[in-house]
């Protein structure tokens, strides 16, 4: 999985939380505003294969299998934003 920036030494679970639900944000707020440009589909595909390509660079070949496993056997419970577009 992934690993702190060199430097960084651990962190811990608190501000690992912490980290994650503010890039979760950022990253959120980045894909509203390309959604008010590109079709939604076009964001999210772009999402998905950026996603896929950091995973496949940071985890092993097993791991990445395992992880792409994981997706689409929870793809049922993934929940909408909401119905219909984001924008």
């Amino acid at each position: 999985m992934a690993r702190p920036k060199k430097g960084k030494g651990r962190m811990s679970p608190k501000e690992l939380d912490d980290r994650l639900e503010a890039c979760y944000d950022a990253l959120y707020d980045r894909a509203i505003e390309l959604c008010r440009t590109y079709d939604t589909q076009i964001v999210a595909s772009t999402m998905m294969a950026q996603a896929l390509r950091l995973y496949k660079t940071i985890l092993t070949a097993e791991d990445y299998k395992d992880m792409v496993a994981t997706v689409a056997d929870t793809a049922e419970q993934i929940q909408p934003y909401r119905a219909g577009k984001l924008h």
